[in-house]
C-alpha cells in the first residue's frame, strides 16, 4: 500500500487522475489540527499561469531562540518554538498542488548503512523560490524568506540559498499509513529533518546546526501578523535542442515574433460604417 501511494503522489499523471481522491482524504491518514481539506482554499491560492502558489501565514506568537524552520503548522505537532511563520493547512496539499503544477519530488536527506557504514545522501529535488508579502509603511513589499534568517556568528542574512522541493515521505505504523510532513508539522526547513516537503540546499541536519541560525528582528513584521509565504516555480530551462527547436518554430510561424498590427483609424473620427 504505502509503495503504491508514493506512486501516485510522485507521478503528475497519475496525480491528474486521482487528485479527487486526495482532495476528499489526504494521503496521512491522521488526525492532524490543521484546517481540513475544504477550508484550504481560503489558506492557498494558486497562480496556474504564472505557477505561483500563495499561502496565507502568520508570524509566530514570540521571538524564537533559534531557528530550524521558515514554515511550520501551528499546534502541537508544529514547531513554532524554532520557525518564523505558522500556516495552517496539512503540508500534504501543498505538496499535491505543487505536483499538479508539473513537479515531481526528489527525496529528503537520508543516511543509509552500507557495509557497517553510515553513508548520507543529500536532499533533492526541483528548486523552488520563496519569499514573504506583506505590508510595511501601506504599502505591499515582498522579500526573499533567506533574508530574514541570521548566521549568529556573522550577525549577517544567510547566503542566498535554493530550496528544494523533497516531499516528505511516507511511513507505514500500526497498518496505517502516514505522510511524515503532516506528522510533524514541517513545511519548510532550513536544516533537514529527514520528513521535509520543502527543504533548504544545504548538509546541515537537526543534530548539527547548532543553533546556528536566528530570526532577523530588524527585518520582520510583528509578531502574530498576517503576511503571504509565496512560493514560484521556475521556469523550465531548456536544452540546446530545444531552444533550436523553439527559434526555428518561431522562424517558420508566420507573426511569430511580430506584434499584431494596430487598428485603422478613419480620417475622421466621427464617421461611422452604415
Amino acid at each position: 500500500m504505502t509503495q503504491r501511494l508514493k506512486r501516485w503522489f510522485t507521478s503528475t499523471a497519475a496525480c491528474l487522475a486521482v487528485a479527487s481522491v486526495l482532495q476528499a482524504e489526504p494521503p496521512a491518514v491522521n488526525d492532524a489540527e490543521s484546517a481540513p481539506v475544504d477550508e484550504a482554499e481560503q489558506i492557498m491560492t494558486v497562480d496556474r499561469e504564472n505557477r505561483v502558489i500563495d499561502l496565507k501565514a502568520k508570524m509566530v506568537p514570540a521571538e524564537p531562540q533559534w531557528l530550524e524552520l521558515v514554515a511550520t503548522t501551528p499546534g502541537p505537532k508544529g514547531r513554532e518554538h524554532e520557525a518564523i511563520v505558522t500556516i495552517d493547512i496539512e503540508p500534504s496539499l501543498i505538496h499535491l498542488e505543487l505536483i499538479k503544477l508539473g513537479l515531481e519530488p526528489g527525496s529528503p536527506q537520508k543516511n543509509r548503512l552500507v557495509e557497517d557504514k553510515i553513508l548520507t545522501d543529500p536532499p533533492t529535488g526541483p528548486e523552488l523560490m520563496l519569499s514573504f508579502v506583506y505590508e510595511k509603511d501601506g504599502k505591499e513589499v515582498e522579500v526573499p524568506a533567506y533574508d530574514w534568517v541570521l548566521d549568529k556568528e556573522t550577525g549577517e542574512p544567510i547566503e542566498p540559498c535554493k530550496w528544494l522541493f523533497t516531499g516528505s515521505d511516507f511511513r507505514e505504523w500500526q497498518g496505517r499509513e502516514y505522510y511524515m510532513a503532516n506528522e510533524a508539522g514541517t513545511i519548510v526547513s532550513l536544516v533537514n529533518f529527514g520528513d521535509d516537503l520543502i527543504v533548504r540546499k544545504t548538509d546541515t541536519t537537526q543534530d548539527t546546526d547548532f543553533q546556528q541560525l536566528q530570526i532577523n528582528k530588524e527585518a520582520i513584521p510583528p509578531y502574530g501578523s498576517e503576511l503571504t509565504l509565496r512560493i514560484k516555480i521556475p521556469k523550465p530551462k531548456l536544452d540546446s535542442g530545444q531552444e533550436n527547436a523553439l527559434e526555428e518554430a518561431q522562424t517558420l510561424l508566420p507573426g511569430a515574433n511580430q506584434s499584431p498590427p494596430a487598428p485603422e483609424t478613419p480620417d475622421n473620427p466621427d464617421q461611422t460604417e452604415p
